[in-house]
């Protein structure tokens, strides 16, 4: 190892040379990689939040959270609908 730092510090030029070599091959590895801006994606849920304002969890659960179960779960494509206990006003289910 201090043989070869030793023969850079004796060669400068070829330090330098090899700076710019690793330099210009990031630059032309960088352009090589394929960019997105908005990649494509599959996304195989549903977040489904449902704010009930003033309303107790209970109320959320049989006014919103049954109601909307009922509708979606025998559609088709859903694998699996899971909800959250309701906290307060909102309930949340996720579709998958």
């Amino acid at each position: 190892m201090n043989a070869s730092i030793r023969w850079f510090v004796n060669n400068p030029v070829a330090a330098n040379l090899l700076m710019l070599l690793i330099v210009i091959g990031g630059f032309f590895g960088a352009y090589g990689i394929g960019k997105e801006v908005f990649p494509s994606t599959s996304v195989n849920y549903i977040t489904v939040n449902m704010p009930y304002p003033g309303a107790g969890p209970k109320e959320v659960e049989e006014q919103i959270v049954v109601r909307i179960e009922e509708a979606i779960y025998n559609l088709e494509g859903i694998k699996s609908l899971s909800s959250l206990k309701p906290v307060k006003d909102v309930a949340l289910s996720q579709l998958r």
